[in-house]
């Protein structure tokens, strides 16, 4: 199966790891930061883009689109973009959270005609007292990637600073300490 994660930011760069461990035999990654779609490389994605260039690098892919895309952003633009990617019979996924009262607009001809499943989950909609246990294997088999998750870390009294590095894009999750 093909995928394509739209954001290579902390929940972007889980998502690429599940695909690799699931077995995609593609993870397209698009991200306008260099520094996370090389990131995105390193995790397991087989190719990334910027967001200008999603429309050749999905085709050369596969033209009829998408197996699974996943929606690490969760605006309505990254939504709308990842039901487009999907292949007829394909499935949608938003995990990034999107802003309260934020509205999707979709092509329901495209969506219904093409057999498109959209859905949504929240921390991988799983219940815990099952999920933990895999996912310590996983990471302590080496198969699931942790560390390099983790960026800069600076003390509260630089959080300013902490900010900033988040907003520019910082591939891993930027952390403040008391």
């Amino acid at each position: 199966f093909t995928t394509l994660v739209i954001g290579a930011g902390g929940v972007g760069q889980f998502v690429v790891q599940g695909a690799r461990i699931a077995g995609a035999a593609a993870i397209l990654v698009v991200d306008p930061v260099e520094a996370r779609r090389e990131q995105a490389l390193r995790l397991g994605a087989t190719a990334v883009c910027a967001p200008g260039d999603v429309k050749e690098a999905v085709r050369a892919l596969d033209p009829e689109g998408v197996d699974y895309v996943f929606d690490a952003v969760g605006s309505p633009e990254t939504t709308a973009l990842a039901l487009r990617w999907t292949r007829g019979g394909g499935t949608a996924v938003v995990v990034g959270l999107p802003v309260a009262g934020a509205k999707l607009t979709l092509d329901p001809l495209d969506f219904t005609n093409r057999e498109k499943t959209l859905t949504g989950t929240i921390y991988g909609s799983d219940d815990p007292a099952l999920a933990l246990p895999r996912l310590l294997e996983l990471v302590t088999s080496g198969r699931l990637e942790l560390e390099s998750l983790v960026g800069p870390s600076f003390p509260l009294d630089r959080a300013d600073e902490a900010f900033q590095a988040s907003l520019a894009g910082s591939p891993g999750r930027v952390l403040v300490e008391p």
